[in-house]
């Protein structure tokens, strides 16, 4: 199903730009 593709590829963009920005800070 396409709609639940798009949506794992969003969690997935947001958890990495989330990681991102808590390392970015920490470091």
């Amino acid at each position: 199903f396409e709609a639940a593709a798009w949506y794992w590829h969003f969690v997935d963009v947001v958890w990495l730009f989330l990681y991102i920005t808590i390392y970015w800070w920490g470091g």
